[in-house]
C-alpha cells in the first residue's frame, strides 16, 4: 500500500516542531514496518526544496506535494496544526477518490476556542467548528473514512497502525 503522510507544519509552535517532526518521522516508520510504502513533505520535498532557487520553490513544492497525494492509495492527514497545504491535499485526493484517515491531537492546548460573531441582520451566531481542532468542510470530505482525535502521539500511531493494517489485509 501507498500511503502519503500529510502534516501541517508552518504553524507548528516552535517549541513544539522539534516533538511534531520526531512524531511524523515515527508515524511513517511504523507505517513501514506494516508494509506500506510511505511518503511525505519532511522526507521527499522539503529537503529537496532547500536545493532549490527561491524563485521555483513554491511550484516545485506544489507539483511535488500534489504528485505525492495522485501516488497514494491512502491518505493519512495529520490535522493538529492548521494548514492551507494540507487542506489542498485533501481537495486533491478527494478529487481522486483517494481513501483518507484525518489524525490530530485534541487537547486543551490545541483546540480553538468557540467564538462569536454579529451579523449584519443584527443576531449573534457561534462559529462553527466542531470541536475546535479540524476544520468541519475538512471532515465533511466523502473520502475521509476515519476520524483519529489522539492525546499523545504514541496513542495516534497505534490507531492509525491499527486500521491501515486492517484495510491492508482487505486488499
Amino acid at each position: 500500500m501507498k500511503i502519503y503522510l500529510a502534516c501541517g507544519l508552518t504553524h507548528v509552535p516552535r517549541t513544539r516542531f522539534e516533538s511534531y517532526v520526531a512524531f511524523i518521522h515515527h508515524m511513517a516508520s511504523a507505517l513501514e514496518a506494516l508494509g506500506a510504502e510511505v511518503k511525505y513533505a519532511l522526507k521527499d520535498s522539503d529537503p529537496q526544496l532547500a536545493n532549490c532557487p527561491p524563485e521555483d520553490k513554491a511550484r516545485l513544492c506544489y507539483l511535488w506535494d500534489r504528485r505525492m497525494v495522485e501516488w497514494a492509495d491512502l491518505v493519512i492527514a495529520e490535522c493538529t496544526y492548521p494548514s492551507t497545504g494540507v487542506g489542498i491535499e485533501l481537495q486533491i485526493a478527494e478529487r481522486n477518490g483517494t481513501p483518507t484517515i484525518i489524525c490530530f491531537q485534541a487537547t486543551n492546548a490545541t483546540a480553538a476556542p468557540a467564538v462569536e460573531y454579529l451579523n449584519p441582520d443584527g443576531k449573534h451566531y457561534e462559529l462553527q467548528i466542531g470541536e475546535g481542532h479540524v476544520t468541519l468542510m475538512a471532515l465533511g470530505l466523502p473520502t475521509v473514512f476515519l476520524v483519529v482525535p489522539y492525546v499523545k502521539h504514541e496513542e495516534a500511531i497505534w490507531k492509525i497502525g491499527a486500521a491501515v493494517s486492517e484495510r491492508m489485509k482487505a486488499i
